[in-house]
């Protein structure tokens, strides 16, 4: 029996998120393609929202919508999220935190395309802070044993979305590999050991060769390949 409906691109970027945790709980999906929802539907379907990722949950025959907020419901769905109240809404902050990374990184959803000074001001200033706030949240939290995780002892929902950002990053964009490493070292390898988790290792093995290193397509990808790749 089906689970759920995930509707997105065929491009990691947000959906990443979402796909990483129904590999990591091996929950049975279909992906769609957004376009079945978006943007003719997008304000017909219960609990309507701008744009994707939806996911469409079966048992519930309920539409969730924003990447934040499906990662949380997964999250209490499949006891993915923390017990102690701090770290419980460090969970919440940390999903919250990488959507504005993915924000920032595309330059506010490609309002404005890159150019080298731009890029290179956001790479050395803004980027290595970002990395470093999730490096201190492990340092402080999970980090204290060599095979913690980000808040504590077992792996999160926090973790899931950590890795969907940092890993993909640098994934599609190996220049940026470096960056993370200086910054966030912890962090690079939590998204190594996470990625290298059974289901998830097996799908990122396809999604890869499938796409390559595809990251969030159209301009706003040419743009960042453009100011990177120099």
């Amino acid at each position: 029996m089906l689970d759920y409906k995930l509707y997105y691109w065929d491009l990691p970027f947000r959906g990443n998120f979402i796909q990483l945790f129904l590999e990591e709980v091996e929950a049975k999906y279909e992906k769609h393609d957004a376009t079945d929802i978006y943007p003719e539907r997008s304000l017909k379907i219960k609990n309507p929202g701008m744009a994707s990722p939806y996911l469409y949950e079966c048992k519930s025959k309920t539409y969730f919508a924003q990447m934040p907020a499906i990662l949380m419901h997964l999250g209490r769905e499949y006891d993915y999220l923390p017990k102690r109240a701090e770290t419980h809404t460090l969970a919440l902050k940390t999903i919250l935190d990488c959507n504005d990374v993915l924000i920032e990184i595309t330059n506010y959803n490609g309002s404005v395309m890159w150019n080298k000074n731009t890029w290179d001001e956001f790479r050395y200033s803004r980027l290595p802070d970002w990395m470093k706030i999730f490096e201190k949240t492990g340092l402080e939290h999970g980090f204290k044993s060599a095979k913690g995780f980000l808040l504590g002892s077992t792996i999160s929902v926090a973790d899931i979305a950590t890795t969907a950002l940092f890993g993909t990053m640098v994934y599609s964009f190996p220049e940026l590999k470096d960056d993370l490493q200086e910054n966030a070292p912890h962090i690079a390898k939590l998204c190594e050991r996470v990625e290298s988790r059974p289901s998830i290792r097996r799908f990122l093995d396809r999604q890869r060769q499938e796409n390559g290193r595809g990251y969030c397509g159209g301009q706003i990808e040419q743009s960042l390949r453009k100011v990177i790749e120099k």
